[in-house]
């Protein structure tokens, strides 16, 4: 089994509640229905899902008896043995990308694609066989937390990891800088530290500055994920998405 995770769309990534895959209940047959109601509803970017994944993760809009109960996740098999694309799937490559080109991302159509009941991903919210929806979390804001809650830890990851690489640069950059001498400003004297010309210290201490401040709040970030409660649990998922995009780009 060969697996992908297709949660971006291509009208949808970071608001995953704006996601517009459906997926109804048929309590007749005890099957789940998953479908592509639009062109921005493809499940786009997926890795693995252009030419390798035989089964894949969806998450999609849930509605019971024409009511929508949130993101849900599924397991949904894509292609068989043989890498045959099954039928009620429609699947397209990516294309040719600037790097990466080994993982062969892919865009995914669902059209009335049946799959069982216990394929739902069930740990937050269930289905019973006569479709009734079921679930310990009454909070939608809390469910819908508890749905994202095993992303959350890789979001704090991804975001420490880019202050740790900046530090790490920052740290070669400026111990060479504290070491490389350039020109002297009196004949036969000692030469001048690349660190004490203006050109360079309006370079890397501003930098410098920057990376203090971004490790304040990935610790803050690390801090509210370790202490969470289910009480704050829907908030700290936000923040992490907001200041994770953020350190990317600082």
């Amino acid at each position: 089994m060969k697996g992908c995770f297709s949660m971006t769309e291509l009208g949808h990534g970071s608001n995953v509640r704006g996601i517009e895959t459906v997926t109804t209940y048929d309590s007749k047959t005890g099957e789940f229905v998953i479908n592509t109601p639009c062109e921005s509803a493809q499940k786009y970017w997926i890795g693995g899902a252009g030419n390798h994944a035989t089964h894949t993760i969806v998450f999609s809009q849930l509605k019971i008896n024409g009511v929508n109960e949130g993101v849900h996740a599924f397991i949904a098999q894509i292609r068989d043995v043989n890498g045959n694309i099954l039928p009620n799937i429609c699947i397209a490559d990516c294309g040719h990308k600037i790097g990466l080109n080994g993982v062969d991302n892919g865009r995914i159509w669902f059209d009335n694609l049946r799959i069982p009941r216990e394929n739902l991903l069930n740990l937050v919210a269930d289905v019973s066989p006569d479709g009734q929806y079921l679930s310990a979390i009454k909070d939608p804001d809390q469910r819908f937390a508890a749905f994202l809650a095993p992303l959350t830890s890789g979001r704090v990851t991804i975001a420490t990891s880019a202050i740790y690489s900046s530090k790490i640069g920052l740290a070669i950059a400026i111990r060479y800088a504290l070491s490389r001498r350039a020109f002297s400003m009196i004949p036969n004297g000692p030469e001048v530290l690349l660190l004490d010309y203006p050109s360079h210290q309006r370079r890397l201490l501003p930098l410098l500055a920057k990376s203090y401040a971004m490790s304040f709040g990935g610790n803050y970030l690390k801090m509210l994920y370790v202490n969470r409660t289910p009480e704050s649990a829907k908030d700290p998922p936000c923040c992490f998405k907001c200041i994770q995009g953020y350190l990317h780009m600082a």
